[in-house]
């Protein structure tokens, strides 16, 4: 019978190449490893391929816990892909965040599973003979622990700037990062995870319409910092020709976790599984359930304030590790020596990173009660481990922000709190790993969005933009949803086309487009808002201040150069002709009109 079905398959595919894009609600592609069937949806005037839940590994359960991924098992007939697949096993907060970075026009609450590793196509319906797509492959954040693919709708990217979106979802939390630091469990299974999505990319994005030789990384947080991470990976090299990394880099302290031994310890213990022996501890933590992993990370209180445990035992959150896979040396010390893909990189950061999101998910007390500067400097020594500083460098931390201000003004303190933090971590890892892309010779462009997010968002209205409200502008959820201004509109139709400008040459700019320079050393970068206009040198006193709290760390100490490479070169998309006439010209006006 297998033929017969193959035959009736050919026969499809035959009529369909005749008659040019079939606008069908059942588009069948056929993979390297079977065949999809998946939905059709309309996008204004663009029909969107939508295919959901589609494998791009076997499912990492059982004896492949705590194990690499493997290529996922080819199946016979038409395999369904119109459904989300189950999210990654995450605590029970992941419903929240999912809900307030949901970027779909309704909201479903998310089936969990440990079978997850499964990603998500939305693909322009292409003539027969078009050329192929760019493709852009998003990285979901979530501070290591909790995201989804399946909260993400790229149909409107898609459907607008003629781009192929890809989410993809990855292990998390300890079954994502566990590390005995040995052969038993080196880490790094969610890294792993993602670059087995890449290379599923690679062989199979073409049946969709996308172009495997021009491929954008795009992510949000932990999954921007796992992006500017995987920039440094010998094994990721060829996999990507751009890199988008939006609130989140590899140069950020806790990206790297120091002694994963020693976590892992503390893990089993929790979960009843302490040895000596790594092999025993790791082979008794495989056979624990996902709901008992699930109450261990929970016991292990991940990314929460912890005001009763020494701030330097605190483990905020499972992290990557320098394994000799994954990462040949700790990526700072890769971008140092300027080993780094040769690629074009966009990145930047929103202009209150620490404003109410992260506080809230983190129980970090923004109230009147603790807006006093005794207070606020022990709050500051909980999280110091977070921030990157020591208990000597605190008083200097404190004077720095708090000085002027009043002990009763409390509004205020907690402003420049919120300042302090989204500084000390978002804001000075993102210049410095622009300034060593910048170093290493390619191209960069660096972004600070300003614009709160819609008013369709339930949360406080903050006076700029919060961590995360980029995305909605990413991902036109803003034109779908409605309740928007136009202005606003206007900016997300301007963002999407940046962010698909440089998917497809390396180069945001773009015709009708306020001008976008290059980040070079007079450090130019482009402030996203209803008003767009260019600046340089953002906080450049507040900057200079941790720089030399951080002296004998960061780009300063790098040399500069007009190329450099990780290991190889890679392809380019077809485009990139313009990449450099684009590029270089940095002599325009510095203020942008309105979007609108």
């Amino acid at each position: 019978m297998s033929w017969i079905l193959y035959l009736s398959l050919a026969i499809h595919l035959v009529v369909q190449t005749a008659l040019g894009a079939l606008y069908t609600k059942k588009p069948l592609v056929v993979t390297k490893y079977g065949t999809l069937q998946g939905k059709q949806m309309q996008v204004g005037k663009t029909h969107i391929n939508v295919f959901l839940g589609v494998p791009f590994s076997r499912p990492p359960v059982g004896a492949r816990r705590f194990a690499a991924p493997e290529p996922p098992e080819p199946w016979e007939g038409i395999r369904d892909a119109t459904t989300y697949a189950p999210v990654c096993l995450q605590e029970s907060w992941g419903q929240m965040a999912s809900m307030y970075f949901n970027m779909h026009k309704t909201y479903k609450l998310l089936q969990f599973s440990e079978d997850c590793l499964y990603l998500n196509v939305y693909a322009p319906v292409r003539e027969h003979g078009d050329p192929l797509l760019p493709v852009m492959v998003w990285f979901p954040g979530g501070a290591f622990l909790v995201g989804s693919a399946s909260a993400y709708d790229g149909s409107e990217l898609a459907a607008r700037e003629k781009v192929v979106v890809v989410p993809l979802q990855h292990r998390l939390g300890i079954l994502g990062f566990l590390s005995t630091g040995d052969s038993q469990a080196r880490g790094n299974w969610a890294l792993l995870d993602q670059i087995a999505a890449l290379r599923w990319v690679q062989k199979n994005i073409a049946a969709f319409g996308g172009d495997p030789g021009c491929v954008t990384l795009f992510g949000q947080s932990s999954g921007a910092m796992c992006i500017s991470g995987l920039m440094t990976s010998p094994i990721a090299q060829g996999l990507f020709h751009r890199a988008i990394s939006q609130s989140g880099t590899a140069v950020l302290k806790v990206f790297i976790t120091p002694d994963p031994l020693k976590v892992a310890k503390k893990i089993a213990h929790l979960a009843g599984c302490s040895h000596n022996s790594t092999k025993i501890l790791v082979d008794c933590l495989r056979a624990r359930s996902g709901a008992e992993m699930m109450r261990v990370s929970k016991k292990m209180r991940f990314f929460h304030m912890n005001f009763q445990e020494d701030p330097q035992e605190i483990v905020w959150f499972m992290s990557p590790v320098v394994d000799g896979v994954v990462f040949l040396d700790n990526p700072v010390e890769l971008l140092t020596r300027g080993q780094v893909a040769p690629v074009p990189y966009l990145l930047g950061v929103n202009s209150m990173e620490f404003s109410w999101v992260l506080p809230f998910i983190m129980k970090f007390p923004l109230n009147k009660h603790w807006m006093r500067k005794e207070t606020i400097t022990k709050l500051l020594w909980s999280a110091s481990t977070l921030l990157n500083v020591t208990k000597e460098q605190l008083p200097l931390v404190v004077k720095e922000y708090l000085a002027d201000i009043d002990d009763h003004d409390w509004k205020r303190l907690r402003n420049h709190v919120m300042d302090l933090a989204g500084d000390a971590t978002f804001l000075y890892s993102t210049l410095q790993a622009a300034r060593y892309h910048r170093n290493a010779g390619f191209p960069v462009y660096m972004y600070e969005f300003k614009h709160h997010a819609p008013s369709i968002i339930i949360k406080p209205r903050t006076d700029g933009a919060d961590h995360g409200d980029e995305m909605h502008f990413i991902f036109g959820i803003v034109l779908s949803k409605g309740y928007s201004s136009r202005k606003e509109k206007a900016l997300s139709l301007w963002m999407m086309k940046y962010w698909a400008n440089f998917a497809r040459t390396g180069n945001p700019n773009g015709k009708k487009l306020p001008y976008w320079p290059r980040y070079n050393r007079d450090e130019k970068y482009l402030q996203l808002d209803l008003t767009t206009r260019v600046d340089e040198k953002l906080k450049e006193e507040k900057m200079a201040f941790w720089m030399r709290l951080h002296q004998n760390e960061g780009p300063e100490k790098q040399g500069s150069s007009e190329g450099g490479s990780a290991g190889g070169s890679l392809r380019d998309c077809p485009t990139t002709q313009a990449l450099g006439r684009l590029a270089t010209d940095t002599s325009r006006t510095s203020v942008m009109p309105s979007p609108v």
